[in-house]
């Protein structure tokens, strides 16, 4: 096993510690990695399903702060948030601005204010550009195939 997977199997253990000691159980989700305020250390996004943390506007969507160490720290929490997630090449205040999909607005907008990202979706910007040609991918809707 070379460094680069010890690196990755550190953090995915890292990650899972983090969202069981938020959610206090073992809630579903969906997740992805990426380097949302460019420190060259990995953050993760992380969109919870299920009765606890859905209702008919979305589900929560946390996002977590990844540290040198390996472990991550809660960083900012969203209602009403669903597919598609997007990492734009915009930032706010050191952060990529990210964009989600909220019922009755489709997707919108989310800056970074100084200490997390706005938690209700359903009142950010909604968002026109293409996301295809400035966003980064973080999360798709799962196909019911």
């Amino acid at each position: 096993m070379d460094i680069t997977s010890v690196s990755q199997t550190t953090e995915k253990q890292g990650l899972k510690l983090a969202i069981q000691a938020y959610t206090q159980d073992q809630s579903d989700y969906q997740t992805s990695l990426y380097d949302l305020n460019q420190d060259g250390i990995d953050d993760a996004v992380v969109l919870l399903s299920g009765m606890e943390w859905c209702g008919s506007g979305g589900c929560t969507l946390l996002v977590f702060q990844g540290l040198a160490n390996g472990s991550f720290q809660p960083h900012s929490k969203m209602t009403v948030s669903s597919t598609p997630i997007y990492a734009l090449s915009t930032q706010t205040q050191g952060w990529h601005d990210l964009s989600v999909y909220t019922r009755g607005l489709g997707q919108v907008i989310l800056k970074y204010n100084g200490k997390s990202y706005p938690s209700n979706p359903s009142l950010a910007s909604k968002y026109t550009a293409n996301l295809k040609q400035v966003g980064n991918t973080l999360l798709l809707p799962i196909s019911a195939e």
